[in-house]
């Protein structure tokens, strides 16, 4: 795909029996926020493939699946398996570049370098697909179904060989359109794809697109609205999560406390975006738990190989305060007492 390739494919459905030729649709406007920050880089595909290396493995020097290869298997599946969907361009965030030199490099000073001298490759890479074809609206926001995935080579063993299994991330929600979150939820995503080669990753993205239930999930995301938060309660629910992230481990397991891997910073950035966010602050006043998930997941400063992970977490602690508070469910009460 070079960097002009800013389209939609329409593929044929998998539900019509009258199959039609794919047509391409220019791709509405760009996206006016990342889906993720931190210190992440946006990377065209063209650039990703052509300008940098792709790691091998040391002992039998066999190259490891690449990002676009990744990219790629990710995208022919869905392509696949959402026949008939509209399937705007992958968005690329990379991180954490790792610089090589050639032999015929060594020694140089940087400004002496010439572009044969030198290499580099992106250690982290997390990109997102969105299908605008499929989408709701959940209290004014647009949300439009998307698939995101990622990669490390941070846990993939290098000094090994190609039998190596190497790790990947992928996930299957939704965009909000207003501010860019990722809606993730737990049937939407599989951390701990470990495969060899990129059939079996193609068959893995498989089987979670067939176990996801899209209309389930943004059925729930709609009864987040159904749910009143008051000051206090937020309060509680703040100042509990900061406690928690002192509290040792084994009082941790004595009060049988869910976990919690939301950082101190995304609890900070919840209280600045109360006072100040206009689509999800409450400006002081009772909020929804609706809004209550989007300040979680308003914080895009996550590392790559983080965001899918916090992203869900928020999704469970919402519905956790959500059961607390409805009397169905006490296992967050703690976080609201």
């Amino acid at each position: 795909m070079n960097e002009n390739d800013k389209s939609l494919a329409i593929m044929p459905t998998r539900h019509n029996s009258d199959i039609q030729d794919a047509i391409i649709i220019e791709e509405s406007e760009k996206k006016n926020c990342p889906f993720i920050l931190g210190n992440t880089i946006e990377i065209d595909m063209q650039s990703l493939e052509d300008d940098y290396l792709v790691p091998v493995f040391s002992r039998d020097n066999n190259q490891t699946i690449s990002h676009t290869e990744f990219i790629n298997t990710v995208s022919d599946a869905a392509q696949t398996y959402f026949q008939g969907e509209q399937f705007n361009a992958p968005v690329v965030r990379v991180s954490h570049e790792m610089k090589l030199r050639t032999r015929k490099g060594t020694g140089k000073l940087i400004e002496n370098l010439q572009a044969d001298d030198s290499g580099s490759y992106f250690q982290r890479m997390m990109f997102m697909i969105e299908i605008p074809s499929t989408h709701y609206n959940v209290n004014g926001c647009n949300l439009n179904l998307q698939i995101c995935a990622v990669r490390s080579y941070g846990e993939t063993n290098l000094l090994g060989n190609s039998t190596q299994k190497q790790t990947f991330r992928v996930g299957i929600g939704f965009l909000n359109s207003v501010c860019c979150n990722l809606n993730l939820s737990t049937d939407g995503t599989k951390f701990d794809i470990k495969v060899t080669n990129t059939a079996d990753l193609y068959r893995y993205c498989m089987e979670l697109f067939e176990r996801y239930d899209h209309k389930r999930h943004i059925e729930n995301l709609k009864r987040l609205n159904d749910t009143y938060i008051d000051v206090r309660t937020f309060a509680q629910f703040l100042g509990k999560c900061r406690m928690y992230m002192a509290l040792p481990q084994s009082i941790k397991t004595e009060l049988g406390l869910p976990e919690i891997i939301l950082n101190e910073s995304q609890i900070n950035a919840a209280v600045r975006d109360y006072y100040t966010d206009v689509n999800f602050g409450g400006m002081g006043k009772v909020i929804t738990a609706w809004q209550l998930y989007n300040l979680l997941t308003n914080y895009k400063n996550n590392y790559i190989d983080l965001s899918m992970e916090r992203s869900v977490n928020a999704y469970e602690v919402t519905n956790g305060i959500v059961q607390s508070i409805n009397g169905t469910d006490s296992t967050w009460n703690w976080f609201i007492e």
